[in-house]
């Protein structure tokens, strides 16, 4: 079943993904009428990497049921739900900006039948000031493409912040099995911050060739055959190839994002879901399950396939902000893990450096030019020192320390154009 491929998670890259394909999808309205049982067995048995990233009828399916295609670790809830008052805020949804469709409010926008939301969640000093469901119901699971990203590098910051994993060494030294290749000299700093500088990175020309390591990683996550031999991530991951000094520009990379996954496992001893169950999510009051979707033999897909419901979403958002004791018993975002991404010496010459293209791709979706640049796993990082991390298909999770906010939302669309809302939302003056 072609499924993990939502590994195109690598969402970003696909800008090729127009406003025409979007608008043959079918209307989220079909998430409420629900699917027949001819349906379900069919997406079950056909699904293909292009239905989710051409916004086929399929993807809409597939969004909130990956758990029926993909192998799935199921990290369950382990304290009492922390529930988020609410404090509504309704100027929230009047706020208004251009996108392809016209200038419509937030409210109009999320109910247009071409916008193809499904949940927006905005959440202020760890209550909800804005929250809305026009394509899904608020507890169901929903898959967070590469939001899930920020998952890897959260876990890392905590090995880091332990004293178990020094950021200046090499990968090399940590994991053995990247031994005599290009990944032995990598410092984790700069996997962090997809800054490897290997030709295994996410772009269209990539998932056209075959032969390329991200498309044969992607296969091997499928369990689908390469020259007739099904290969592992892992032996897949090895034959990338240097083309630029690590640390040198930044380059979108869901390989580079795997291989924090194994550094985790080879420092930790545990699975990645298991360390990330034991020192995140039972610690948290979230009110359903994470479900973190597997390769054939047993990894997590941390770059791409995760899935819960949105307010838990917005919890993991909540986590680094001054708010995270109404999500979590325990601080999980120590201050010098949040240090490390709001003061970055990344800089923006980095962020729009090299040939990969991906910091203008972010900036152009965002609609904003005050980006400074990107680390540790997150997409854009403002002169603010708010962040941002997207994912395919258009999920998202928004992050404001300094003004105790974060914004969450999942979708059906390939343009991404939700994001022109966000720094207008939070630059609204309600948040100050």
């Amino acid at each position: 079943m072609k499924i993990i491929t939502l590994l195109l998670t690598a969402a970003t890259l696909m800008v090729s993904s127009s406003l025409c394909q979007a608008q043959k999808s079918t209307p989220v309205q079909k998430v409420f009428d629900g699917w027949s049982a001819k349906e379900t067995l069919d997406y079950i048995r056909t699904f293909s990497v292009s239905d989710l990233t051409t916004g086929k009828p399929a993807a809409l399916w597939y969004h909130s049921h990956a758990s029926q295609t993909n192998k799935t670790a199921i990290l369950l809830r382990r304290q009492p739900i922390m529930k988020l008052p609410t404090a509504r805020l309704p100027e929230i949804g009047k706020i208004s900006v251009e996108t392809d469709l016209g200038r419509m409010t937030l409210n109009d926008y999320l109910n247009h039948p071409k916008s193809f939301a499904q949940g927006f969640i905005v959440v202020h000093k760890g209550r909800v000031a804005y929250e809305s469901y026009p394509g899904m119901h608020e507890l169901d699971a929903h898959f967070w493409a590469s939001t899930t990203k920020v998952l890897a590098s959260m876990v890392v910051g905590l090995l880091i912040d332990d004293g178990l994993i020094d950021e200046s060494r090499t990968l090399g030294y940590y994991i053995p099995e990247f031994k005599g290749s290009a990944w032995e000299h990598i410092k984790v700093v700069d996997a962090m911050d997809m800054a490897a500088g290997l030709d295994a990175r996410d772009s269209a020309e990539q998932f056209a060739d075959p032969s390329s390591v991200t498309s044969r990683m992607f296969r091997a996550e499928l369990g689908e055959e390469t020259n007739g031999k099904i290969e592992y991530m892992l032996e897949v991951m090895v034959d990338a190839k240097s083309v630029e000094k690590p640390g040198q520009s930044y380059i979108y990379s869901s390989a580079t994002t795997q291989s924090l996954v194994f550094l985790v496992e080879a420092v930790s001893g545990k699975s990645w879901s298991d360390f990330f169950e034991d020192r995140v999510w039972s610690k948290m009051g979230v009110e359903g399950p994470l479900q973190m979707h597997l390769s054939p033999d047993g990894i997590a897909i941390v770059h791409g396939p995760a899935s819960s419901n949105l307010r838990d979403l917005a919890r993991v958002g909540i986590l680094y902000t001054p708010s995270w004791r109404k999500v979590s018993t325990e601080r999980i975002v120590s201050p010098a893990m949040l240090d490390r991404i709001q003061n970055t010496p990344r800089t923006r010459d980095f962020y729009l450096g090299g040939n990969a293209g991906s910091g203008q791709r972010f900036m152009a979706r965002l609609g904003e030019e005050a980006v400074r640049t990107a680390a540790r796993q997150w997409d854009a990082i403002f002169e603010d020192g708010d962040f941002f991390k997207s994912g395919l298909n258009t999920q998202g999770l928004y992050v404001s320390p300094d003004r105790d906010l974060v914004i969450a939302f999942f979708s059906t669309e390939p343009t991404h154009r939700i994001q022109k809302y966000l720094r207008p939302i939070v630059t609204s003056g309600l948040f100050d």
